[in-house]
């Protein structure tokens, strides 16, 4: 357990990098500045954006899983993907109140987002080595009942987590904790079970808590599987609001657990033209990758005079080469996520 803080003696937010997972994130007590006024953290955390978001990859589906706390909205959803005949389809709440808790902690705290007909909970027990999801969803019109229940599995010797507090203000951050993971469990849609297995099945964790500047955006791409010599390997890239990415960002690559670090990103994609291809690399010419996609998730919100927000999530697959520390990494179709988000909230 790490006792790193992310708050200094001045009751401010401040950078750090490290990989192993912190025993407290208390970024949600920090104090912040409003214009000229610094404000204590109980009015600064009106501004604290949160959420965990899990992307679970198997043979035969993908499956993406949010709950999302801005505040004066709550989100959940849960997308599934048949990756063998493409069917597509998503379950989603946005409530103004809800019954919703995200952890502060992730090594022994619950996270659930509840309502009618509607659960998703998440698990994060790091003192007992992993991470727990359970859906339970029912019917709705023509979307199907959805059960689930995963372990993530994270030997904390074999796999570097990458935790990092970016400074997107002069005087906030954005903490992340981000890390791929062998999973197993089960997903049931309407009655019928696919058994997931951790020799095949990973999840990709991205839990983030952040005080981002009115206007945000952010580009991002993370995938998982096997390269082409069977190693098991993971990708996180983003583009977003921090200041100096050069030296503060969380762009990595995962080699059979161990994490190598990537220069800011680049991302070359037409946004008018959802599914064509996305060129990605960095600037260290570590990365050198295309994406290809093959559906989306959108969800644009607009609360008049309060915020709006464009957001699409788009799956598909990965190929290309990566550079990590020991040498090349050699992707082929990997599945995995980006997303293309602009907001002012």
């Amino acid at each position: 357990m790490n006792e790193t803080r992310i708050l200094g003696a001045d009751g401010y937010a401040h950078p750090l990098e490290q990989r192993s997972p912190l025993a407290d994130v208390d970024i949600g007590d920090a104090r912040a500045r409003i214009g000229p006024f610094s404000v204590p953290a109980a009015i600064a955390r009106l501004r604290l954006k949160e959420w965990q978001h899990y992307c679970l990859l198997s043979p035969t589906h993908l499956v993406t899983l949010a709950i999302v706390d801005v505040k004066f909205l709550k989100i959940a959803w849960v997308q599934v993907v048949d990756l063998v005949t493409g069917a597509r389809f998503e379950h989603h709440r946005q409530r103004v109140v809800a019954d919703t808790h995200l952890a502060r902690s992730l090594w022994d705290e619950r996270s659930w987002f509840e309502t009618r007909g509607f659960r998703l909970a998440f698990h994060s027990n790091l003192r007992d080595g992993g991470h727990g999801i359970e859906i339970d969803i029912a019917r709705a019109g023509d979307l199907p009942a959805v059960r689930a229940a995963w372990r993530c599995h994270h030997d904390l010797t074999q796999i570097e987590p990458l935790v990092v507090s970016m400074p997107v203000s002069a005087d906030r951050c954005a903490y992340t904790h981000k890390v791929p993971l062998p999973c197993d469990g089960s997903l049931e849609i309407d009655g019928v079970a696919h058994a997931w297995d951790p020799t095949d099945c990973v999840a990709i964790l991205d839990i983030h808590k952040a005080h981002y500047p009115r206007h945000t955006f952010w580009r991002w791409a993370t995938f998982a599987g096997r390269d082409s010599r069977g190693r098991a390997v993971g990708f996180n890239l983003t583009k977003n609001v921090v200041r100096d990415d050069e030296n503060h960002n969380e762009n990595a690559v995962w080699v059979d657990g161990r994490i190598s670090r990537l220069g800011p990103a680049v991302f070359d994609m037409d946004i008018d033209r959802k599914l064509a291809p996305w060129r990605l690399r960095t600037t260290d010419d570590r990365v050198s990758l295309t994406f290809s996609p093959v559906g989306a998730r959108t969800e644009d919100t607009d609360v008049p005079g309060i915020a709006r927000s464009r957001f699409q999530q788009l799956y598909g697959r990965f190929s290309g080469q990566l550079q990590a520390d020991d040498g090349p990494v050699e992707i082929d179709g990997l599945w995995g996520l980006c997303e293309d988000h602009d907001s002012i909230w």
